[in-house]
């Protein structure tokens, strides 16, 4: 499944723009046990200022240069969403691993003629979901699984899932910019949406598909997409999970905090987890859980520090390394596209 485990794992990187330089090249380039030998980018300049920083010593202009490299072990991509499958896809049928930027595709198709890509090469094939590996969700699903086998709360009677967004950056840092015009890409929608909806599509995927994907990870698969409605300011969409529903509330807010959480309601108390902005490094979700009946006890148990982004790359390098199946793989990524798609299929 790759290199031994003394060997460095090698690592190609496709794309320079604001989320390639100010998370995960940064975080690649400083991780034991992997070295970024080279960095594709379309836009020659920018390529080297971007290297230059970084220390990546060879730059190239296009991402099949990097598939063409019998040396390098991974590809990791964070390109725009229309090229993900495109670019997955060629560094799959090269051998090589593949980790990308939410969302997996842009239409379920190519979604999943990215997996088939994994699977025939046996490959890994992670999606950037980050915020399954943030230390707050990990506790809190952890005492979700907990309660639900215990039964001490009873059992789950609802679910609610909220995103509201707000200020995502915190002062990230500044990335390297130039003036060179940005490559043309072809779109990839649905073929089977109409053109008035393509932008509107676009814009819910990039986003909430990690509103989706959070909610399964807390709370086990989909059972069934129950009713959404999408032709309003603030999107909603109700899902039949097993033996109760679960509804996504996905708006958006001028402020400058981030408003996004899952709450988990059972009998007698509740679960939640309110995640923090993405680049808000070393920052876990805040948890916090009720215990009605007897004891009306509200705790707030606390997890470790660290950074989502940075536990989500190190996962994808120690899967490489063990052969382990990655936590958010491309296979269970599907779901979370059938379910928009279904959503703008059927209402």
């Amino acid at each position: 499944m790759g290199s031994s485990k003394n060997d460095r794992i090698r690592i190609g990187f496709v794309g320079a723009g604001f989320m390639g330089q100010l998370v995960h090249l940064s975080n690649f380039t400083e991780m034991n046990g992997c070295e970024v030998v080279a960095l594709a980018e379309r836009r020659p300049r920018l390529a080297r200022l971007v290297a230059d920083r970084y220390g990546v010593h060879r730059v190239c202009d296009s991402h099949e240069e990097l598939c063409a490299d019998p040396s390098i072990d991974a590809i990791v991509q964070i390109t725009s969403d229309d090229a993900h499958a495109t670019v997955s896809i060629d560094a799959l049928n090269a051998g090589k691993h593949v980790y990308l930027e939410k969302p997996m595709a842009t239409n379920l198709a190519d979604a999943r003629r990215m997996v088939e890509a994994a699977e025939r090469n046996d490959r890994q094939l992670m999606i950037g979901y980050m915020k399954r590996f943030d230390t707050g969700v990990e506790l809190a699903r952890s005492i979700i699984v907990e309660l639900t086998s215990s039964g001490e709360l009873g059992k789950i009677t609802h679910a609610r899932g909220h995103c509201f967004a707000g200020d995502w950056v915190c002062n990230a840092g500044t990335p390297i910019t130039t003036d060179e015009t940005y490559p043309k890409i072809e779109p990839r929608p649905p073929e089977w949406l109409e053109q008035a909806r393509i932008r509107e599509i676009y814009s819910m995927n990039n986003l909430y598909c990690h509103n989706i994907n959070l909610m399964r990870y807390l709370l086990g698969e989909v059972h069934e997409l129950k009713f959404a409605t999408l032709d309003s300011p603030t999107k909603l969409m109700v899902f039949a999970m097993d033996g109760f529903d679960a509804v996504l509330e996905l708006g958006r807010l001028s402020a400058n905090f981030w408003d996004e959480g899952v709450k988990v309601y059972f009998e007698d108390g509740w679960v939640e987890v309110l995640t923090p902005p993405p680049l808000l490094r070393n920052v876990p979700a805040g948890v916090s859980v009720y215990r009605a009946g007897d004891m009306q006890e509200h705790t707030q148990p606390q997890a470790p520090r660290d950074w989502a982004f940075r536990r989500a790359n190190a996962h994808f390098l120690a899967c490489i390394r063990s052969g382990d199946p990655v936590r958010s793989s491309g296979a269970d990524s599907i779901r979370d596209q059938e379910l928009l798609e279904e959503a703008f299929r059927r209402f």
